[in-house]
């Protein structure tokens, strides 16, 4: 299934986002990479079910090449490799960077249904909306230093830190 690396590797050919797929590589190649560590398990099978049962459209097009994957379907390829080898904690940076609504919303379906599964999330985001919909607890930088943490409900009660960090009134 794997057939190793591209002659060259270019982080730049993923210009969607830099979500450092291998683009010169199908979408099921790049899957099989985010299996390796799970390799030894004999897991590999159902970890691929699992990421073709969640991201139907990465079944569809298994052997079509990265580099030709729609920004929100890299995305998928992207959560769909770091599934493979069954984390514990997913740590994601902006996953709806650069994405049309309709696939940002399929996106943190994934990940709310993930969540329900028992995986720890991390999540980087700056559509503060749906960020405070999922995460229970909230840490609020700026600048490198922490402004807010906690849980996610009560940053109602924080007027100030609503509008001032979060763009938000207590209308939203």
């Amino acid at each position: 299934m794997l057939r190793g690396l591209p002659p060259r590797y270019d982080p730049t050919e993923d210009e969607a986002g830099k979500r450092e797929l291998f683009a010169s590589m199908t979408v099921a190649d790049n899957l099989a990479l985010g299996a390796f560590a799970v390799r030894r398990s004999g897991n590999v099978g159902a970890s691929l079910a699992d990421v073709y049962q969640r991201f139907p459209r990465l079944a569809d097009r298994k052997t079509q090449l990265a580099a030709t994957l729609s920004g929100g379907e890299r995305q998928m390829l992207a959560l769909g490799r770091a599934l493979m080898s069954r984390p514990k904690l997913l740590m994601l940076d902006e996953p709806s960077l650069g994405l049309a609504p309709l696939i940002v919303r399929e996106i943190f379906n994934i990940v709310t249904a993930l969540k329900a599964t028992g995986v720890s999330i991390l999540l980087v985001e700056q559509n503060v909306e749906t960020a405070l919909k999922l995460c229970p607890r909230v840490v609020l930088m700026e600048k490198g230093t922490i402004v807010y943490t906690g849980a996610s409900h009560d940053l109602k009660s924080q007027p100030e830190i609503m509008h001032r960090y979060l763009g938000l009134s207590l209308k939203h």
